[in-house]
């Protein structure tokens, strides 16, 4: 009787070895993380404060610096807005919601002026597949990976989720250098776009 017990005694202590120190973490589903293409687009408003011109924080992510993942050029949001309004989405290659959303920018770019920006969220991803799927796209304007400082600088501005492609986080910067978060969660049709870009 004894041996038989003695695994089972053997088998709870390691058990309960394995569990201590450790402390469950909460899973919030409203925040799914970049590289989940389970996610499903559903609005998510932003709460926090939008950064303003001049405001140290909307500073900092105007002057980031960013490659272009086809022609290595480095540039910054601040020196294309000096230029025109621009337009900023946080994607990821894998997010058919982000496809469907730069489908309209192409539409957009017929019937206004602006810059683009996509920017790559997803740690998992590399320049050359951005490349790829950007050449393959058809589209023409610029595309950059987010190292963790650029996310950092969004997430503290807009929350986490900015690095949540699905719901399409859309950003306006105008000539001015003020930096308007959309509303994140849907698609909007190049007409919209164009609006958007003009109430600026």
């Amino acid at each position: 009787m004894i041996r038989l017990a003695w695994p089972m005694l053997v088998s709870l202590l390691v058990l309960s070895a394995c569990s201590v120190g450790t402390t469950p973490v909460p899973v919030t589903s409203d925040q799914p993380a970049a590289g989940d293409p389970s996610t499903s687009a559903t609005p998510v408003p932003v709460t926090s404060d939008q950064p303003a011109a001049g405001d140290p924080s909307a500073n900092a992510l105007l002057e980031h610096e960013l490659t272009d993942v086809r022609s290595g050029e480095r540039f910054t949001l601040g020196q294309l807005a000096a230029d025109g309004p621009v337009l900023v989405e946080t994607m990821a290659v894998w997010c058919t919601t982000c496809l469907a959303q730069q489908r309209e920018v192409v539409e957009a770019h017929a019937l206004a002026d602006f810059h683009s920006v996509g920017i790559d969220v997803d740690p998992n991803e590399r320049p050359d597949d951005l490349a790829e799927y950007a050449d393959r796209e058809g589209f023409d304007w610029r595309f950059a990976m987010a190292d963790a400082t650029l996310v950092d600088l969004l997430t503290d501005a807009y929350g986490f989720a900015v690095t949540n492609p699905p719901s399409t986080p859309t950003f306006v910067i105008s000539t001015d250098g003020r930096v308007r978060a959309l509303e994140f969660g849907r698609v909007r049709s190049a007409e919209e776009l164009v609006a958007e870009l003009a109430s600026d």
